[in-house]
């Protein structure tokens, strides 16, 4: 068990004119706002972690703005297109800092974003930070882990159960800095 909590969590309401923190218990119209809501979990030695998942939730609230009005003016840019963009500029960043100070060698981070618009949602993920969609009677999850323990699920060489106590259950393929690359998964619009 860690000693501090590396998980961050971000909340916005968002529209042509401003960005809006909802916090834990925030309300917003639904009819003029988009909402992100996003969560991050650090990963690597000493406060690093910490640090990359806040950088993470940062730069969602500093870059989603700018993208979102890019789409809103019709400059191209599809969901797909900002959300693949916002987190290959955040994978940057943190790869940047990760380089340039010896404290921040092998952080990274996992950051796993539901963008909601009137009547639509979309997603992107990276890491084994879970996306779950919660209905009356159901709770279905949107995601794979992007980790050593769901590749071999996914080849037959594990059961779930058997995952759940491995020990490598924590090994990512795939997070933000950390690698040269980011492979981010985008999913949507999907009906809400």
């Amino acid at each position: 068990m860690r000693t501090n909590n590396e998980d961050v969590f971000l909340a916005l309401a968002v529209d042509g004119h401003e960005v809006r923190y909802l916090g834990k218990t925030g309300r917003a119209s639904l009819g003029a706002s988009d909402f992100v809501f996003a969560v991050s979990d650090g990963m690597g030695g000493a406060k690093s972690g910490e640090f990359a998942s806040r950088i993470t939730v940062d730069r969602v609230t500093r870059l989603f703005p700018r993208a979102f009005r890019l789409s809103a003016a019709g400059m191209g840019m599809g969901f797909a297109d900002v959300l693949g963009e916002l987190i290959t500029q955040i994978h940057e960043d943190l790869s940047r800092l990760e380089r340039s100070y010896e404290e921040c060698a092998g952080m990274g981070a996992t950051l796993s974003l539901g963008w909601f618009t009137p009547g639509w949602m979309h997603f992107a993920h990276v890491g084994d930070s879970r996306v779950y969609r919660i209905r009356p009677g159901s709770v279905e999850q949107v995601t794979k882990d992007h980790s050593y323990v769901q590749k071999m699920i996914d080849s037959g060489i594990l059961t779930p159960e058997q995952a759940e106590a491995h020990p490598d259950a924590n090994m990512l393929m795939r997070c933000l800095g950390g690698r040269p690359d980011v492979e981010v998964d985008v999913m949507g619009p999907e009906p809400m």
